[in-house]
């Protein structure tokens, strides 16, 4: 039968595989591009700001991915609602936004990165909303441990 501990178990596991495949591709990058530029026709001279960009965008990405195994873990202990979980969400937007403020810089190179870059912003935003949700669950959480 799933439950919410398979579900996290799962997330947890996914995340290692994301954070591999990270690492993997950062080593296979400049192949992957080079590929593709040929592949699709490009002027080669856009094949190295495009490794630019993956690379910059590897370090955040790569940091919202330790993160978001350190928030599970923290939730696979039942410590859901705490201080650190905050800390870690909002760790994990500013990643975002970072990612999504380094492809709008080079969506003026090759503009499918515009989309891209708003995506990335959009979920920035989202994760802001959950971090604040969790935020005020901890206030009342520490209100009501008070409490007699």
């Amino acid at each position: 039968m799933w439950n919410p501990s398979k579900s996290v178990k799962l997330s947890s596991i996914c995340t290692k595989i994301a954070i591999a495949l990270v690492v993997a591709f950062a080593f296979a990058m400049p192949f992957m591009v080079n590929s593709y530029v040929g592949y699709a026709g490009k002027n080669p001279e856009v094949a190295f700001p495009l490794m630019v960009t993956l690379y910059a965008c590897i370090v955040p990405g790569a940091v919202s991915l330790f993160c978001l195994d350190r928030l599970l873990a923290n939730i696979e202990k039942n410590e859901v609602f705490i201080e650190s979980n905050v800390r870690l969400l909002r760790f994990i937007s500013w990643c975002c936004f970072a990612v999504s403020a380094i492809l709008f810089v080079s969506g003026f190179y090759y503009i499918f990165l515009l989309i891209v870059a708003v995506a990335a912003a959009f979920l920035g935003l989202i994760l802001r909303v959950v971090k604040n949700v969790i935020e005020q669950a901890v206030h009342i959480k520490r209100e009501n441990d008070f409490t007699i």
